[in-house]
């Protein structure tokens, strides 16, 4: 079978939950004899925008559609003609018997129509929220307040602070970059981004209610938005994946056919675990805190550090706390980290690869993941199970579900932070083998301690290689135009 993967980025210069669901489901159905392609996005101020360019990763073609961030008008975010044209030329070139979109951002759902006309069958994971949120579907108000619910009237609040192109000015210095590059070969795009990242650094104005007519303007926008998406998914996808069982009421709420919709969880590297050890923390070391993502205010690390300060003097000496993670996306939110994390004698640091990042997890005794949005199934939740962490988490979404469904931790409410640091002192006393309860310190329900629990593949924490297996049995039920649920 000839398997085109569709998604807006790719590794190895992108590692979040979708690029690693992608990568890794991909390499196993090419290593069960499957032929795979990937189409994803890449943007590079020195390249022309919408120019192709091919390279390898572990083992798959990749083509990468450049996306400088060019789009003239709001509806060229989700459907942009000049991206069809090239992803038409992709599948023609392909000509894949099933493709499986992984996300649509900075590609085109004129893809999906694209799949419709030719006849080729269509399976999509759906890894967030996008389908119904433009704000990179993360459901967060920029008056920092969450959304449970698609309002479009909502929308039309929040969508005029949201950055979804590029300036004039930026589009005529990506070009300049691009000409002095196709003329002298030299690359000036690093230090025109460092600019970038450095005028961004600095404190922008705070959220302001849009005019009324901002407002009204962009309120009809997502609601267009809304309809379209929704419609084509209707039309032209033939099996919806959703990787949490929490996920299904809200997209059978925005429109989705309820039939189409499959629970098809993300896995766990188990093997990944198994060629790093756990590095045991010798008696009397302090018990080993992590922090794990993007840093980036909705993820809420500068949570955690204003919970870790809040612990007594002596319960911090008797622990450490790192914050790692990719630190380009926020200048100034990071600078901000790096003064409150001083003072703690907290590391904050940077972006880990893959291995980095496993060995991190090996010598890590309670991962904590304080996030202010609905996270779908967090990966770094279930490497620290993996690896034999407990966790503390929100109680949202699918960091609630995963501690449901049997890992070791606390809950906290979301934006609590007496309750962060309830929970931990809690972990770290669990930790330190004091025998209080996971529970005692929480208001919100947990699971117990680790003792007694077997880690390993399970019916609710698979292998990565048991979920390729079963996407593969999704895409030959979608070729056969078998729309009947697995197992």
């Amino acid at each position: 079978m000839r398997v085109l993967l569709a998604t807006h980025l790719y590794p190895p210069h992108h590692t979040a939950g979708v690029e690693v669901f992608a990568s890794v489901t991909g390499a196993h159905i090419a290593a069960a004899g499957h032929e795979v392609v990937v189409v994803t996005t890449e943007k590079d101020i020195a390249q022309p925008d919408l120019s192709t360019r091919e390279r390898e990763h572990a083992g798959l073609r990749v083509i990468e559609v450049i996306n400088n961030l060019f789009a003239r008008t709001f509806e060229e975010t989700w459907r942009r003609p000049a991206m069809d044209r090239v992803l038409a030329r992709v599948l023609d070139e392909v000509r894949p018997e099933v493709v499986h979109v992984h996300h649509l951002l900075y590609l085109s759902a004129g893809l999906l129509d694209l799949c419709e006309e030719r006849g080729i069958p269509v399976v999509m994971t759906i890894h967030d929220f996008w389908l119904g949120c433009a704000r990179f579907g993360q459901l967060l108000h920029p008056d920092g307040s969450r959304c449970a619910h698609v309002d479009v009237k909502r929308c039309g609040t929040c969508l005029p602070s949201f950055k979804w192109r590029q300036s004039d000015l930026e589009r005529r210095v990506a070009r300049g970059v691009s000409a002095v590059k196709g003329v002298t070969g030299l690359d000036v795009s690093g230090p025109v981004r460092r600019l970038a990242a450095a005028a961004r650094s600095e404190p922008g104005p705070s959220w302001a209610p849009p005019s009324g007519g901002e407002a009204a303007r962009f309120e009809g926008a997502a609601s267009s938005r809304l309809e379209d998406l929704v419609s084509t998914l209707r039309r032209c996808v033939d099996r919806v994946l959703l990787p949490a069982r929490f996920m299904v009421p809200w997209f059978e709420e925005l429109g989705l056919d309820p039939a189409r919709l499959h629970v098809e969880t993300t896995g766990v590297d188990w093997e990944g675990a198994r060629h790093h050890p756990r590095v045991e923390r010798g008696q009397g070391e302090p018990v080993r805190v992590l922090f794990l993502g993007s840093l980036v205010p909705h993820k809420a690390p500068h949570l955690l550090l204003e919970a870790w300060g809040q612990l007594p003097g002596v319960t911090r000496e008797a622990a450490t706390l790192r914050v790692l993670g990719p630190d380009q996306h926020e200048a100034g939110y990071v600078e901000g980290l790096r003064r409150a994390a001083e003072p703690l004698n907290v590391t904050v640091g940077g972006a880990l690869g893959r291995e980095e990042v496993r060995a991190e997890m090996a010598r890590t005794d309670v991962l904590v993941t304080p996030s202010q949005w609905t996270e779908i199934r967090p990966l770094v939740m279930l490497e620290a199970f993996a690896a034999g962490a407990r966790v503390i988490a929100t109680d949202l979404g699918g960091m609630a579900e995963l501690v449901a469904d049997g890992l070791p931790g606390t809950l906290f409410r979301e934006g609590d932070v007496k309750g962060l640091r309830a929970a931990l002192a809690s972990e770290l006393e669990i930790a330190r083998g004091v025998g209080a309860s996971a529970t005692s310190a929480a208001p919100v329900p947990a699971a117990g301690p680790t003792s007694g629990l077997t880690r390993g593949p399970s019916p609710r924490f698979r292998a990565w290689s048991e979920v390729g297996d079963a996407l593969i049995e999704h895409y030959e039920r979608a070729v056969r135009g078998d729309r009947a649920p697995i197992g």
